[in-house]
């Protein structure tokens, strides 16, 4: 779990002591009253058993930061290649003014600086300020058409809805792909890149090894999504805020992070307005199966 970020910020009389960063897309494991282990994203439902919260594959929280100005004002800083969502979290209410509702979700484009607001704090004690975020702009896309993410002849080790690791609103339509180290992994559309990760070595079967994956996430002109992960370390061609076109090679597969074996996670991905989801999607037509041998040439 990444740790809190703390800054103290002096804003016209107002003390923000410590802007604390909520995770986004967390994933808490816990283990209930009858020792069975669970995976869930909904921390009410883990935390009566002392859950342990493990990441998805997503940016650096200060990708996405807060700034203040000495006369008060607010600013978004979203430094990624791609918009964000962005929820303010404050310690309390009572002597709040701005020129806007906080409570409602702000949408930063990429790579900007985003104006939010003046704020006053005339209350008791200090206010802390904080943030969360959840990548692209809420879509309503329920399903994708996409071209395959190689070419050759690969099962699918694990299919939508997967007991194993697929039964989360994120990855609830992911595909694990059986394939050796090395296979060329493919843009199923044309898109930008939004995100990556690609210098982590080795692999676990400790669900807690999710935060040491290499993936390339890709974004969409729809606004969806496509996630390509378990990547070989120092395999990844291309570059945050490239331009890529459909079946251009992105990276080798491998078997990094929470793996089993040598194999392709791919999904498709949309910000339903809270949290990314996964959605269901076919491959040149075709809705892929469990245990299904594929073979695009």
């Amino acid at each position: 779990m990444r740790g809190r970020q703390r800054t103290a910020f002096g804003l016209a009389g107002l003390l923000l002591a410590g802007a604390l960063v909520a995770a986004r897309g967390a994933v808490f494991k816990y283990e209930d009253a009858l020792g069975v282990v669970s995976y869930t994203d909904d921390f009410s439902r883990a935390a009566p058993f002392n859950p342990e919260q493990l990441e998805l594959w997503e940016p650096e929280a200060d990708k996405v930061k807060l700034r203040y100005t000495a006369s008060g004002n607010l600013f978004i800083i979203n430094e990624l290649y791609g918009p964000v969502t962005v929820w303010l979290q404050l310690s309390q209410q009572e002597g709040v003014e701005s020129e806007r509702d906080l409570g409602q979700p702000i949408t930063v484009p990429a790579r900007s600086e985003h104006y939010v607001s003046r704020l006053r704090f005339r209350g008791a004690g200090s206010l802390q300020l904080g943030h969360r975020f959840v990548l692209g702009t809420p879509s309503r896309v329920r399903e994708a058409r996409l071209q395959p993410p190689f070419r050759g002849r690969f099962r699918i080790s694990q299919g939508f809805e997967g007991r194993y690791s697929h039964n989360l609103p994120g990855n609830r339509y992911a595909l694990d792909i059986a394939m050796p180290v090395g296979t060329p992994v493919l843009a199923a559309r044309d898109g930008v890149v939004l995100d990556l990760a690609g210098g982590f070595d080795g692999n676990s079967r400790d669900p807690a090894a999710r935060q040491r994956t290499n993936y390339v996430r890709l974004l969409h002109s729809d606004g969806t999504m496509t996630l390509y992960a378990h990547l070989r370390a120092r395999s990844v061609r291309v570059q945050p805020g490239q331009r890529v076109q459909a079946g251009e090679q992105l990276a080798d597969s491998g078997n990094t992070g929470y793996s089993t074996g040598p194999h392709l996670h791919f999904a498709v991905q949309r910000n339903d307005g809270q949290r990314l989801l996964a959605i269901p999607f076919t491959l040149l037509g075709a809705e892929p199966r469990q245990g299904q041998w594929l073979s695009f040439h």
